[in-house]
């Protein structure tokens, strides 16, 4: 059975196409646009313009979608692209006329779940913090014995403290300043206790696979090393500073469609980083996609398999809205509001 998942986010827009069989979740393909929605934000409102990117991208990934299944198969989701706007009614008027296709508005809770589920049935990581670095969002979860025990979700991300604080290419000392200022508060207003230490940070997304992609180029990693430490975006973000040439040619050769948000996010995730205290970064290949379609669209009964061991789902009630979680030999946690651990 295939199925579509598309992604309409600040930054990029993205379609995969997965196949279920018995039990195993296949990618058939992957397309993805950068529409920078994010930046048509303006007094909380998505101007046209930007609407009208979204219903043309949205449009074109419908038809390659319908390629491979049904159009009952296609689901959409938005994230903070749409959640955060005051005309998020035109919008979803106008894409629905446009492309027949109406997505899921996802809080950022549900966002930070989601990714979670994702990144976590692909990777053996039982404890550490886990983060994606949207357009417009940032969300952090903070996980013990592979179960999510705290989440959350930052109104800032790579694109939007681009445009809200930098007036060329790469931010100047000052504009460096009031966007690391912002971040830290964000941090701090989270209300986690960072007094633990959490060695590991899986990340998810653009930027984090942005980070991996110029950290096997600059110091030389073994292609097949997906876990990079984490200093060395500390290091990345200093070269960038210097705003030398070599380093942008990098960034053009590798990650051109990064090259306006590359600092920003890094500017994140660093502080995230040290934050936390974290040693190293798992960069995971699979995020909220992959989450949406095991948490939403399998059903229930049904059982992946997840690096060899087949685990069966199940489903749980919070907040009037259907969850589904795997039972890995303990009972599954609900979600909790931000910044509340989770208890049992």
């Amino acid at each position: 059975m295939n199925y579509a998942v598309i992604d309409l986010g600040s930054n990029t827009i993205r379609l995969s196409v997965f196949r279920y069989e018995e039990g195993k979740i296949a990618t058939v393909i992957q397309q993805k646009k950068v529409a920078g929605l994010a930046g048509y934000v303006k007094k909380h409102r998505l101007e046209l313009d930007g609407i009208r990117k979204s219903c043309s991208i949205l449009s074109e990934f419908k038809e390659i979608a319908i390629r491979f299944v049904d159009e009952s198969d296609i689901h959409v989701f938005a994230t903070a692209s749409l959640r955060d706007i005051l005309n998020q009614d035109q919008a979803l008027k106008l894409l629905r006329e446009a492309s027949g296709l109406v997505p899921e508005i996802l809080s950022g809770e549900e966002e930070a779940y989601l990714d979670f589920i994702g990144a976590s049935h692909f990777t053996q990581c039982k404890n550490g913090i886990m983060i994606d670095i949207g357009g417009a969002s940032t969300e952090l979860v903070r996980f013990e014995d592979a179960q999510p025990v705290q989440l959350a979700s930052m109104p800032v991300g790579c694109l939007s403290l681009y445009t809200r604080y930098v007036s060329k290419m790469i931010p100047t000392q000052d504009e460096r300043k009031k966007i690391k200022k912002e971040i830290r508060e964000r941090l701090d207003e989270l209300g986690w206790d960072t007094k633990e230490d959490f060695p590991l940070m899986i990340g998810v997304g653009g930027t984090v696979r942005a980070a991996y992609k110029l950290s096997r180029d600059l110091f030389s990693l073994p292609k097949d090393q997906n876990e990079i430490n984490a200093g060395f975006v500390r290091e990345i973000l200093s070269e960038l500073k210097k705003n030398e040439n070599d380093i942008y040619r990098t960034v053009y050769k590798l990650i051109p469609e990064r090259s306006l948000t590359l600092f920003t996010g890094l500017m994140v995730l660093s502080e995230a980083v040290k934050k936390f205290n974290c040693d190293s970064i798992f960069v995971s290949s699979y995020g909220i996609r992959e989450g949406y379609l095991i948490n939403r669209i399998i059903k229930e009964g049904d059982t992946v398999d997840v690096g060899g061991e087949r685990l069966k789902f199940i489903s749980i009630i919070h907040k009037q809205s259907r969850r589904v979680l795997y039972d890995p030999g303990r009972r599954p946690h609900g979600l909790r509001p931000v910044g509340q651990p989770v208890q049992g």
